[in-house]
């Protein structure tokens, strides 16, 4: 029982850490679109150096200078993406 136990606890685990390491990518459109997603990879990228590379990372600082540059920038943007 006690060993049951044990395997599906392991079991669990490996399956959440699994899920957890195939975060999906997002576009640099995606973040301009859903900002306080973006604040959030933003803030992550910004205080994890790891995460720098890591094509969310690019995204969000991309989207990030996009939404700093106001509501005009981001209609620009986002329509040239249609």
């Amino acid at each position: 029982m006690i060993k049951n136990i044990s395997i599906l606890a392991v079991t669990a685990t490996i399956t959440l850490l699994l899920a957890a390491c195939s975060e999906t990518t997002r576009t640099t459109a995606w973040y301009v679109e859903n900002g306080r997603e973006q604040a959030v990879e933003f803030e992550e990228c910004k205080h994890k150096p790891e995460l720098k590379e890591t094509p969310n990372c690019i995204a969000a600082n991309e989207a990030n200078l996009i939404i700093m540059e106001g509501s005009e920038a981001i209609k620009k943007y986002l329509a040239s993406q249609k």
